[in-house]
């Protein structure tokens, strides 16, 4: 995606993580998902907005597609921290609660992923286990691993 965020990242049992919700749509305001989803977009521009860095500055020309992006609540920090797939298992049953707008979103043209942000230690398994797929499936989100370097 054209924007970063300053990762937060969430300490997990072996490794830490953070995960972002992504839409792109061809037209629709942004402020539909922040009043629908109930989260605060860490970015987000209309189809049309000029484009601008991230300190402001304009950078030429116009956005061609709406944009928007959240960190999903929930991620806590410290030992008392929830697994990486214990986590996504619960954000995708949140999720499914909007199903139909998401449907709706995407059946107009639009793209709805998941950005999961992991810093592993040596010999670290992630395992996205079959129930997790049917949802991931079932709402049509795309997942995008990034593993951010030292």
């Amino acid at each position: 995606m054209a924007s970063r965020h300053p990762s937060k990242f969430v300490p997990g049992s072996t490794y830490t993580y953070a995960v972002t919700l992504r839409a792109r749509h061809p037209t629709v305001d942004p402020a539909i998902l922040t009043d629908t989803l109930k989260l605060e977009p860490v970015h987000s521009w209309k189809a049309g907005d000029p484009r601008l860095s991230q300190t402001g500055t304009p950078l030429g020309g116009q956005h061609r597609d709406s944009y928007w992006s959240a960190t999903l609540p929930g991620q806590m920090v410290g030992t008392t921290s929830v697994p990486l797939e214990t986590f996504i298992s619960t954000q995708l049953l949140q999720l499914a609660r909007h199903r139909d707008f998401l449907g709706a979103l995407q059946a107009d043209g639009g793209e709805i992923s998941l950005l999961i942000e992991i810093a592993p230690l040596a010999n670290t398994v992630l395992t996205l286990n079959s129930t997790m797929s049917r949802r991931l499936a079932d709402l049509n989100i795309e997942v995008e691993f990034q593993f951010p370097g030292d």
